[in-house]
Formats: C-alpha cells, sequence, structure tokens
C-alpha cells in the first residue's frame, strides 16, 4: 500500500525517536540466528579436500549444474505458461464457472508435490500402473502409455503443483488492471493478441517475476519428486552423500554451489523488481470487460478442467479410495492405529506440534526485523531485513546438513531431539513471516504508534499495546504460511528427525517407497486436508475470490 503524505510525516516524526538498543540488537541477533549456518556451508565447502572437489569437478557437478537448472527452466517456463493462461480464463473471460475454478486452481497449493507424484506414478508406472494394466486388459495387449520418471516426467508433475504460484500473483494482476490501458492499444490499432504481449503482459511483470523466482526456488529446493521420478539434482545428491554415504565434505560442496545458485537466482529477481515499477494513475479505477470466448468456450472450459483434474480431482480422489480401501483392511488398519509412539495419532500429533512452534517462532523473530526495516529505513535495516529473507535461497537438504554439523560441535545437547526440526523449520520458513510483518506494518500509520509515544507509552509498551493487535492479521496470515509449509517439508525432516519421531510427511514418503499405497493415502489425505485450512483462510483474508 502507497503512503501518504500524512503517513510520511508521521512517520518523519517517529523516526525522530531514537532507535531502540534493545530493538537494533534484536533484529542484528535475528540475522545472526539466519546468516551463520549459511556461512558455514560456505565455510566448509571452501575447506573441503581438494581431491574431493576434483573428483566431484570430474565426475558430478557438471551434470547435477545441467540436470537442475534444465528442470528448474522447464518448471518456471511450463508454470508461467498454465499459470498465466488460467488466470486470464478466470479473469478475463466469461469462461463458465469460473468463480468455481478460481478456488480449484489455487487449492493445488495445499497438495505437496511428492505427493502429486506419488499418485500420478502409480497411474501411469511403465510395469504394474493402473492405467497401463487397464489398457492392456482393454486391448488384450500393452499400450504404450507417458512415463512419469525421468525429466520429462519430473518436469510435468512439478508444473502442476507449482503453477499456483504464477495463478495467483497473475489473477491478483489481472483484476487490479486499469481498463484504459488496454483500451488505449486498441484505439492504436493493436489486435487483442498484439494488446495481450504488448501492454498486460509487460504491466504484470513485477507479478510474474516474483512468481516464477517462487517456482525456481522451490525446484532448486525440491528433493521428494525428483527422488521417486529418478532424476537426479543436487538436492537428490547431496541428500544421497549425507544420508547413504555420510561423505560430509562431497555434501558441503554440493551445497555450497546450490546455495550460490539459489542466491544467484534471487539476487536476479531483486534487480528486476528494482527496474520494473508500474503506476496507474488515474482515481477512477474501472476493471476491463470480459472477452467473450465465443466458439472457443468449450475448448477453454475442457482445458481448464484437465489442470484442475490433473493437479486437484484426479490426486484428491486416488487418496480418498486408497483411503477407503485402508480402512476397509483390518490389517491396514492395525498397523496405522496401533498404539505408542509409532501410531497414526502421534504422527498428527509430531507434525502439528512442530509447525506450529515453527510458525509461532518465526512470527516472534519477524517482528524486531520487521519494525527496524518498516519504521526506521536505512541501508543496514534493508540489509537486515534481506539477510533474513535469504531462506528462500536455502533448500531443506542444505539447512539440515548445516544444522547436523553445527548442533554436533557447538550444541550437542540438541542433536537427535525435535528441536532441531522446528529449527530448520523456521530458518527455511521464516523470510514468510519476514515479508507478511513488513507487509502488516506498512498498511499501519505511525501516528497510531506516534500518539502512543506522545501520551507517555515505551516503545515496548506501544508494541504490545499498539502495534500487534493490530497488525494481527498480518501476523496470522505469515504464520499460517509457515504452518503451511512446515507441514508439506520433507528432506530436513528426514535427515534430522530423532529416533521414533515421525511426521505425516515422513510416514507419508516411508510408506510410498516401500510400496504400501494404502497405509500411505490416509496419512497423505489428511496432510492435504490440514494443509488446505491455513491455505483458505490465506485466500479468504485477501479477498482473492470476492
Amino acid at each position: 500500500m502507497e503512503i501518504t503524505r500524512a503517513n510520511q510525516f508521521s512517520l518523519q516524526r517517529l523516526r525522530t525517536y531514537p532507535i531502540s538498543p534493545r530493538l537494533a540488537i534484536a533484529a542484528g541477533l535475528v540475522a545472526l540466528f539466519v546468516a551463520v549456518p549459511l556461512v558455514y556451508i560456505f565455510i566448509r565447502a571452501l575447506g573441503a579436500e581438494p581431491e574431493a572437489w576434483q573428483r566431484l569437478l570430474q565426475t558430478r557437478i557438471w551434470k547435477l549444474l545441467s540436470n537442475t537448472l534444465l528442470l528448474a527452466a522447464a518448471v518456471t517456463s511450463g508454470a508461467l505458461v498454465t499459470g498465466i493462461s488460467m488466470a486470464w480464463l478466470t479473469e478475463r473471460t466469461d469462461l463458465p464457472g469460473r468463480k468455481i475454478f478460481r478456488w480449484m486452481l489455487a487449492m493445488p497449493l495445499a497438495v505437496p508435490a511428492y505427493i502429486g507424484g506419488i499418485v500420478h506414478l502409480a497411474l501411469l508406472r511403465p510395469r504394474g500402473g493402473v492405467i497401463p494394466q487397464f489398457l492392456e486388459s482393454l486391448f488384450g495387449q500393452p499400450v504404450p502409455t507417458p512415463s512419469p520418471l525421468g525429466f520429462w516426467g519430473a518436469a510435468f508433475i512439478l508444473t502442476l503443483f507449482m503453477y499456483p504460484y504464477v495463478y495467483l500473483l497473475s489473477g491478483a494482476a489481472f483484476r487490479t488492471l486499469h481498463a484504459s490501458l488496454e483500451e488505449a492499444a486498441r484505439v492504436f490499432g493493436r489486435t487483442p493478441m498484439q494488446t495481450l504481449f504488448q501492454v498486460t503482459l509487460p504491466a504484470l511483470r513485477p507479478g510474474l517475476t516474483a512468481g516464477a523466482l517462487l517456482v525456481a526456488l522451490d525446484i532448486l529446493a525440491e528433493y521428494g519428486t525428483v527422488a521417486l521420478l529418478r532424476y537426479e539434482t543436487f538436492s537428490s545428491a547431496i541428500f544421497v552423500q549425507l544420508s547413504g554415504r555420510y561423505d560430509r565434505s562431497a555434501a558441503s560442496i554440493l551445497s555450497g554451489i546450490l546455495v550460490a545458485l539459489s542466491i544467484l537466482i534471487l539476487w536476479g529477481e531483486l534487480r528486476l523488481q528494482g527496474q520494473a515499477r508500474f503506476t496507474q494513475m488515474e482515481s477512477n479505477w474501472r476493471p476491463a470487460p470480459l472477452v467473450a470466448l465465443g466458439k472457443w468456450r468449450i475448448p477453454a472450459l475442457l482445458l481448464v478442467l484437465g489442470v484442475v483434474s490433473a493437479s486437484l480431482l484426479v490426486p484428491f480422489t486416488v487418496l480418498l479410495i486408497w483411503s477407503i480401501q485402508a480402512f476397509l483392511d483390518p490389517q491396514t488398519m492395525a498397523t496405522l492405529f496401533r498404539t505408542g509412539s509409532q501410531g497414526f495419532g502421534s504422527y498428527v500429533w509430531n507434525s502439528l506440534w512442530s509447525s506450529g512452534a515453527a510458525a509461532v517462532i518465526a512470527v516472534m523473530l519477524s517482528l524486531p526485523v520487521a519494525l527496524l526495516a518498516v519504521r526506521y529505513p536505512s541501508r543496514f535495516s534493508r540489509f537486515i531485513s534481506r539477510l533474513c529473507q535469504v531462506g528462500y535461497a536455502i533448500p531443506g537438504v542444505v539447512i539440515a546438513l548445516s544444522l547436523v554439523l553445527l548442533v554436533n560441535r557447538a550444541l550437542p545437547f540438541l542433536y537427535a531431539t525435535p528441536f532441531v526440526v522446528v529449527i530448520a523449520y523456521v530458518l527455511r520458513h521464516m523470510p514468510q513471516a519476514v515479508r507478511a510483518s513488513e507487509s502488516a506494518l506498512n498498511q499501519l500509520s505511525p501516528s497510531l504508534e506516534e500518539a502512543s509515544r506522545t501520551l507517555g507509552r515505551t516503545s515496548l509498551q506501544t508494541l504490545i499495546q499498539v502495534t500487534m493487535p493490530l497488525i494481527l492479521p498480518g501476523l496470522l496470515a505469515g504464520g499460517s504460511l509457515v504452518f503451511l509449509t512446515s507441514l508439506k517439508e520433507l528432506p530436513a525432516t528426514l535427515l534430522l528427525r530423532p529416533a521414533g519421531f515421525d511426521t505425516l510427511a515422513v510416514r507419508v514418503w516411508v510408506w510410498a517407497g516401500e510400496g504400501f499405497y494404502f497405509q500411505a493415502a490416509p496419512a497423505a489425505l489428511l496432510l492435504v486436508l490440514v494443509s488446505a485450512l491455513p491455505l483458505s483462510f490465506l485466500l479468504r483474508r485477501e479477498q482473492i475470490f470476492k
């Protein structure tokens, strides 16, 4: 939200109060907490034996680099095409049922990509897949079907579950775009297609760039789906080095390269965002008229139905059928609901309390950083804010490696405890809390805090009695995001969990890896349903589908 002149004046008045040393120290400690694992990984990578570097350079690094970049480029491109086209059809055309499709196209965010991969692999795998077996029984001979394994399978499945990032941001941009921009282009003789590519999409560039960044960084961090579909990337190779071969030097080198690559992509996005500024000057905003699809209504409807089916309806239906079959089988039920620390209830509890604790801690740590960045803007505060958001560029498997190395040396009493898992969640997902807190503070007039200080309240009293109650919805939104993404976190949990501490995500992965799909289905279905709750809250709060 743009700050008015009155707010700017209030902000200047507020900055006449000296920065609280406690606030600066608190924000600095949070930044240090985030930076230490990152710095430690680079130190371990640079300090690795030359033989390890030479071995990896000659055998692994270039292949992993090409595989990772190729997959990131393919999925990002696919997510951009899918997300923009779905947003345009549901926001700018007379597509039948577009209001319900707005919800359905966003909900795949609640489905972890590795769960979608498990479902599609069970349906399409060349040997024993449900669809190949059905076609063989129908035609009396094997019928070639697309394989979900390898590069193309991984790119297809990841695109299905990553496009909502682009869809949500581009949909919001389509809704707020002034109709006069496209009308002016049409007056100057541009065709509808030329208007779309020369006027509309360039005006949407900031949102599209942000969506593409989220997709690219998620692909760099993705482990479960690529490991399941047998496509080797940096994340899967690091996991193998750490958990299988237990080669920490090789894992550190690969992690350092992966983090450097992620930071390079993040830096590029920040540069592009800094150059992309679009301001609508007219106050009489009005939406663009809907485009009549005409003879293309049925093909467009089938296209949207295909995307919704592949990304939401098919996974949910298959998980529901498998869950019903599991509940009808006494042996599976006995395995699922046995008592003790290895029962289904303990998996649910472990998932909820660890993700909830991570959400609360992340929001609390984000407050001093957001206050310093928004209320006392300077180079120092911007640096602190950017540093605390570097978690976007650190994959979960890299955070797990850094915590394994650090905790063993500095905090051995935390090793093999669930609290290390919670710390990993906080480090990985705190950028979401920081951005939400900064956004909430930007929407709060500084004059309210100035009035509290004028009436004799201290900065701490003002924070507790005035600021926090007013920005609470934004804090809840940030906490919901952290909770949602922590629920789905797989590689960090697999590497850091102590014996007997399993979450829903871990059990889904273990059971599915052993081929027990019926056992995995109830946990996977519950994980999707629980993830849908905070996602629904976020979508309603932002009035995305008003």
